[in-house]
């Protein structure tokens, strides 16, 4: 009887803990997956990793917060689109191309800086 309580327990504490990763995943990474953004965490904070993307829809990528906004504009270039700073809206980003338009919400902190991708 003593073995299966310390079992139900174990158990509550490893639900708990799975519940509180998820929460704070998507409150601070924007995606459900607490392994795939500790992960690119990790990867932008201890390694040569300039962008790393973390979720594929909606698109969201970590990367090192010095210099970030240009590293996102050149990051747009790079795919093919511009940068259209009379439509940015505070922290919300907008690029164009002739075809279709991204906003990107952007944020940065001293650890990483995050791009959020919206249609």
């Amino acid at each position: 009887m003593k073995r299966s309580k310390k079992i139900a327990v174990i158990f509550a504490i490893l639900v708990f803990l799975l519940t509180m990763s998820v929460i704070v995943s998507i409150n601070k990474f924007n995606t459900l997956n607490p392994i795939l953004s500790g992960m690119g965490l990790v990867k932008i904070m201890f390694t040569k990793a300039e962008i790393v993307q973390i979720q594929d829809y909606p698109q969201v990528y970590l990367t090192k917060p010095d210099n970030a906004q240009q590293a996102l504009i050149n990051f747009m270039k790079s795919r093919g689109y511009y940068y259209l700073e009379d439509e940015r809206m505070a922290s919300t980003y907008v690029f164009g191309n002739e075809i279709s338009k991204y906003y990107v919400d952007f944020s940065v902190n001293a650890y990483y800086s995050k791009w959020v991708f919206r249609e």
